[in-house]
Parts: C-alpha cells; structure tokens; sequence
C-alpha cells in the first residue's frame, strides 16, 4: 500500500532528477561547442552532478525505502553541485567583477551575509539525533554550499564597473543562492522528514528547487549571451 511517505519520497527524487538532467543535457548539448563560454560549462556540469545524486537517491528510496546514513554518491552529487557553482565564479570572473579596490570593499563584506545565513541554517542538523557520519557528510555539503553562496551574493550586489558584466549575469547569480538556500532547506527538512507534515514540506520545497533549477539555466544562459567585451 502506497503511504503519503511514499509518495512524498518519491516526488522530492523524480522532480529534481528530471530537471536537473533536463538542464544538463540541455547544455551538453548547446554549451559544450567551440567558443562558448567555460561559464556556461561549467554550472551545467553542476546540475549534471545534482541529477546523479538524485539518481541515486531515487534507486535507494526504492529499493530499501529508506535513506542510507553516512556518505553516500547522493552527497557527492550535491557536493560536486556546489563546487561547480562555486568553480564558475571563482577566479578569472571574481576578478573581472572584483578589482580589489577600497570602494567595492563594502560589497566584499555585505556579501558575508550569505555564508553567515547558510553555516546558521547547519545547526539544526548539528545537534539533530543521528549517526556523526551523516553529520560530517553534510558538513562537507555546507562547506561547499557556504564558499558557492558568498560569490553568488557578491556577484549579484556588486557595482557594475562599466564592463556590463554584473548587469548581465545579476539575474543568474540571484537564482543560484535562491536554488543554494532551497537546497540547504532541504538539507534540514531531510533531517526530520519522518514527521508527515515536514514530508509535504520536503515535496513543496522540492518542487521549488526544481522550478528554480530550470530558471537558473535560462537566466545564465541569456546573462552569458548579453556580455559585451
């Protein structure tokens, strides 16, 4: 007999997966071509890192109907997925947008904010009632979220320097820390998902995530395109 338990398991796997591996065939398909911008590449080998860990944790719900503790390849997808985020802007692009001069100084400290929010939204997992490899496996989660996060927040507040880089690439960068902090959210509402009403929550949230997984894609996707060198 199918309970809501089930069935809430079961849409918090496929929508992600299905989405996620949407936008990453998608831009297999449109992005890995000669001339494109690595920064096209690089986010979508992110989603393709989230659709593996939600194939994995869709192949687990169904055949054990539980979740595993400790690492599993599910982390690992999401870990790569933060770390693609946090590649794609690091570096050659954080220096384009970020010249280190006094007057974008402020935006380097506002822009803390995000990794401040994100370590405070750990603690539940924290101190939740389970085994210490799970707990250590989401650290290296938030690690990872908690670097992606700071970038994105300051990509998307920092003063444009006349380049229109920051104009093109604002709407991006906002979708990427929505789709970090739903993801987070997750995280935590996982931790507790044995209660029915935090299952419809996980459903909810998942969807959102999902719709945000395809929006983020399209806003790179023209951000890229509108850059002007």
């Amino acid at each position: 007999m199918t309970t809501l338990k089930d069935v809430c398991i079961f849409v918090a796997d496929i929508a992600p997966l299905l989405t996620c591996l949407g936008t990453f065939i998608y831009g297999v398909k449109h992005f890995f071509k000669k001339g494109k911008a690595y920064y096209l590449q690089i986010v979508t080998m992110g989603m393709g890192c989230y659709a593996m860990g939600s194939f994995y944790h869709l192949c687990q719900s169904i055949t054990t109907g539980d979740i595993a503790d400790g690492f599993t390849a599910a982390y690992l997808g999401r870990i790569g997925f933060f770390l693609f985020l946090f590649t794609a802007n690091f570096g050659q692009i954080d220096g384009l947008l970020d010249d280190r001069t006094p007057s974008l100084k402020k935006y380097r400290y506002i822009a803390l904010i995000a990794p401040a929010t994100a370590a405070l939204m750990y603690l539940p997992c924290a101190f939740a009632d389970m085994p210490y490899s799970t707990k250590i496996s989401l650290s290296f989660l938030w690690i990872a979220a908690i670097f992606s996060s700071y970038f994105n927040f300051k990509h998307a507040i920092i003063s444009d320097l006349g380049f229109g880089f920051v104009k093109a690439i604002r709407p991006y960068n906002i979708c990427a820390l929505i789709l970090t902090f739903t993801e987070l959210l997750l995280q935590v509402l996982w931790v507790y998902y044995d209660s029915a009403y935090i299952l419809i929550a996980i459903m909810i949230v998942t969807v959102v995530f999902s719709v945000m997984s395809v929006v983020t894609m399209i806003a790179l996707k023209r951000g890229v395109e509108a850059w002007k060198i």
